[in-house]
């Protein structure tokens, strides 16, 4: 089943949820988290946009469908450069101008795409688990550090010097093990406050320094250091698939073992292409997205402490806690109560 939504009908449906207390969100100075839970019908999903300085901000999205969903959304005419990175979940993609068929938006790979003024319909997948980070960038935060812009696409290169408003979307390659770690150091920023308004930019703008590397090395015709020349596209389709049954086995995870078995490595391939492609272990990751969901289910203010430890895979709430506060610096409690300060 497939369910089409234009934008004016998600605005009503998003209103229709506002009015029925469907939408959980809280905001500060500089981060707004917004959450829609509509399991029954549209499913879950959730966005969080930091804004780091003018012209410079990011969006941290996903969620999962109960429906397929292909949803129209109209860009503004002033709406800037993107640099996607999709860090889980693939779905289908149609763009005016941009070709005449959809194209997709995969897993593990990151894009850059500059579309204002033009039409889009996303076609959401029934029970994918979606994660993206978007880096939002205006041509003059370029503009601010250098003049020197010769090495850079083409199609790059008139947007920032010329202002040039041709629209383009380019998928720029695999996600390399640096983008991965900086995109998971900014899911699991430990900060608060004006530190982490710091570290989130600082780790924001190395992204973009690590894109612009991978988009003149592929225009260079120069293989990144970071590829595998041992992992074949099956091997990291696998690997990909490791990564969703982790995710879908939380509260219990399989083992390195049973996880290669799953998806037909042997396990010292499953060992050395997770951490090659994702710049961590299993273990490493499992850790990363346990403390993640966490921390989205402590900020819903929905559940206790011990049941959130639960549900992320601990049987103990004080390893839990104590888990919690060595990756994010501060313990559930003091984490939930800084929410609503």
């Amino acid at each position: 089943m497939i369910k089409y939504l234009t934008t004016t009908e998600y605005k009503a449906v998003y209103q229709e949820y506002l009015e029925k207390g469907k939408i959980v969100s809280y905001s500060n100075d500089f981060e707004t988290f917004l959450k829609i839970q509509a399991e029954e019908d549209l499913g879950v999903r959730y966005n969080r946009t930091i804004k780091l300085r003018p012209g410079l901000k990011i969006k941290i999205s996903g969620g999962k469908a109960k429906y397929t969903i292909a949803r129209e959304i109209q860009h503004h005419a002033a709406m800037p450069l993107i640099l996607g990175f999709q860090l889980s979940g693939t779905y289908r993609v149609w763009t005016e101008g941009i070709g005449d068929d959809y194209y997709y938006e995969k897993s593990g790979e990151n894009y850059l795409f500059f579309l204002p003024g033009t039409k889009e319909i996303e076609e959401i997948p029934t029970g994918v688990d979606l994660q993206r980070i978007r880096i939002i960038v205006e041509p003059d935060i370029f503009r601010s550090f250098s003049s020197k812009l010769e090495l850079i696409p083409t199609e790059l290169k008139a947007l920032i010097s010329n202002n040039s408003r041709q629209i383009f979307h380019r998928n720029v390659g695999a996600i390399t093990p640096a983008m991965q770690q900086a995109l998971q150091q900014i899911i699991s920023c430990p900060y608060q406050g004006i530190a982490r308004q710091i570290y989130l930019e600082s780790k924001t703008l190395e992204l973009i320094s690590l894109q612009l590397t991978q988009l003149i090395q592929s225009q260079s015709g120069i293989i990144s250091s970071s590829s595998s020349g041992c992992l074949q596209p099956d091997d990291i389709e696998r690997i990909h698939l490791a990564k969703s049954i982790l995710e879908a086995n939380l509260e219990n995870p399989p083992s390195l073992m049973e996880l290669a078995r799953k998806v037909q490595l042997n396990d010292y391939k499953l060992k050395r292409g997770f951490k090659e492609v994702f710049g961590t272990t299993t273990f490493g990751y499992l850790q990363k997205i346990r403390m993640e969901r966490g921390k989205n289910l402590l900020a819903e203010q929905m559940l206790t402490v011990a049941r959130v430890a639960q549900t992320v895979g601990y049987k103990s709430p004080s390893r839990f806690c104590d888990a919690f506060k060595k990756h994010f610096g501060i313990t559930p409690r003091n984490y939930r109560m800084s929410l609503n300060l």
